[in-house]
């Protein structure tokens, strides 16, 4: 009785265990509605307690590929009890169905194995190029192995019927076993054996009592389905578990004594590892009782532990105390701050000896801030200036040499308004910069649309069309709206009308004019065209300058 106190999950296993071999025993029953309940009994408990198997196994192993490769086999166990539940309550009636579900047996069979002595792999060689490369060649060998069954019908090396294929189910007793049955059962126990060698070795295990557990689970696995094969199955025998469920579970039994023992590394018992910890550190549930300490103490009452999630809390001077939320309560563990505070002392009185420094060095910071801002502007309205004093000065000499009674004063007003409207656009762009400006932007639309506008003070029939929006720099539109700027300044004394579109990489223009003339050199080459009376200028951005 006190065993089973000790160890009350795992009987409570074993009794749920049982009861499925008892349901399984019922299943013989000529009743077809107790039959069919104690059938799906059966299988429920089975399934069931697989799946509590691995969620013990997600709770007491740290996440890792071995791991994933334990959960894996615990998936491929739930698949051989369903294959089971196909093969003898659903396809009872067909004999090719049936035949295959029993070749498809081997699928999870055959990868029981490889995924324990995958999980050996990843525990002894870790994330190693080399451990990766072996676990690549054991599932690649598994996947060959299990083509094995599948194709029996082709080879029938696996089993060789007694009877005609077409009427061949595996029954007991219609077939013997062919050469690669042995070469499969072989190749099971030889995956089991080394994946069981490497684990010792890894775990550097030496106990003579785990060697003899297992060897005895083996051997009793290996008896087993030897008595159902041979004895049981051919005298059709009451069973109370079938091949299937007994594989599963010695399966089971070989992978939690693997991590019973540690061979498989698990987070249980921790009461050892913390009496012998000498850092003061506590582990208590939700409610602040003590759950595992130290063998440093942690001499603080249930109020100061509920304390330290709102306040810094210090047991002493020099000792704060911390926590932190785990998963079934907190931790509490202790820092001795006494360095940090001495260090503390020191920087204090070095902050008050450098206090007056840091403010002058605050103030020149200031200034120099001021200054490199106020240089930044004056380059920038330096640049500006460069830019437009040109069109100034022209305005300027047309302002001054044109009588306001003249008949020239409408066309020279118009000139200085196009030269105004460039010199405000461009005085735009040159406050932009890069960062600026949108990645998707229509200032070069903008800039051409005010131009064409005020074309029409001078009695020029001018439109910006096209796209708005474009996406080239800044840079580029600089350049393209100073080459517009020069062969509008060139053709304006002659120009009629005129078109300006917008394109992807530039700008193109079209204009009519009394008369051609020579274009002068120009930032961005200019492409010429004539064409039924009207000229063509076609300006792409990103090329050196030149003269059409």
């Amino acid at each position: 009785m006190r065993l089973i106190k000790q160890h009350k999950t795992s009987s409570l296993f074993l009794a749920f265990l049982l009861l499925a071999g008892i349901c399984n025993l019922l299943t013989r029953s000529e009743n077809m509605l107790l039959s069919s309940l104690m059938f799906c009994l059966n299988a429920s408990i089975l399934i069931a307690l697989v799946v509590f198997w691995m969620q013990t196994v997600m709770t007491r192993i740290l996440p890792s590929r071995a791991r994933n490769y334990i959960i894996t086999a615990g998936f491929s166990m739930i698949l051989y009890l369903l294959l089971r539940i196909f093969k003898y309550r659903v396809i009872v009636n067909s004999v090719v169905m049936n035949r295959f579900a029993g070749y498809a047996y081997y699928v999870p069979l055959l990868l029981l194995p490889t995924l324990l002595l995958a999980t050996s792999v990843a525990l002894a060689y870790g994330d190693s190029v080399t451990g990766r490369r072996m676990e690549w060649v054991i599932f690649i060998s598994a996947g060959l192995v299990t083509v094995i069954p599948l194709t029996n019908d082709i080879h029938l090396l696996v089993y060789s019927p007694t009877v005609e294929l077409s009427a061949f189910n595996l029954e007991s007793g219609s077939y013997v076993w062919g050469p690669f049955m042995y070469l499969i059962c072989g190749w099971m126990f030889l995956e089991l054996l080394i994946g069981l060698m490497i684990l010792f070795r890894a775990m550097r295990k030496k106990e003579g009592w785990l060697v003899a557990a297992i060897a005895a689970s083996l051997f009793a696995w290996l008896a087993t389905t030897l008595l159902y094969s041979f004895v049981i199955n051919r005298l059709s025998l009451p069973r109370m578990f079938n091949s299937a469920e007994i594989d599963c579970f010695f399966m089971l039994l070989i992978f939690e004594c693997c991590i019973r023992s540690r061979l498989i590394p698990h987070n249980e018992k921790h009461d050892g590892f913390f009496r012998n910890l000498k850092v003061p550190v506590l582990i208590t549930d939700m409610d602040m009782h003590v759950v595992h300490e130290s063998s440093a103490p942690i001499n603080a009452s249930k109020d100061i532990l509920m304390s330290t999630g709102t306040v810094p809390v210090y047991l002493d001077e020099d000792t704060r105390l911390s926590r932190m939320k785990i998963r079934a309560g907190y931790a509490f563990w202790t820092e001795n701050e006494h360095e940090l505070r001495e260090e503390r002392k020191r920087l204090d009185a070095a902050n008050a000896l450098i206090s007056e420094e840091n403010d002058l060095i605050a103030v020149e910071n200031k200034l120099k801030e001021q200054k490199a801002r106020l240089d930044a502007q004056n380059q920038v309205y330096g640049r500006v200036a460069a830019a437009i004093w040109p069109k100034q000065k022209r305005i300027d000499v047309l302002l001054d040499n044109t009588d306001p009674g003249s008949p020239d004063f409408d066309k020279a007003l118009g000139t200085v308004c196009v030269f105004n409207a460039y010199s405000k656009r461009k005085t735009n762009l040159l406050l932009l910069s890069e960062n600026t400006l949108p990645k998707s932007n229509r200032e070069l639309f903008l800039a051409l649309s005010e131009s064409a506008r005020f074309l029409k003070c001078c009695g020029i029939d001018a439109a910006a069309i096209g796209d708005e929006y474009s996406e080239m720099s800044l840079s580029d539109i600089n350049d393209l709206y100073d080459t517009f700027e020069t062969v509008l300044e060139t053709y304006l004394s002659v120009l009629r009308r005129m078109t300006v579109s917008l394109m992807k990489d530039g700008i193109r223009i079209a204009m009519e004019a009394s008369e051609e003339k020579k274009l002068p050199q120009t930032v961005l080459p200019v492409i010429f065209k004539e064409s039924d009376g009207l000229l063509f200028f076609t300006i792409r951005a990103g090329q050196k300058g030149g003269t059409t």
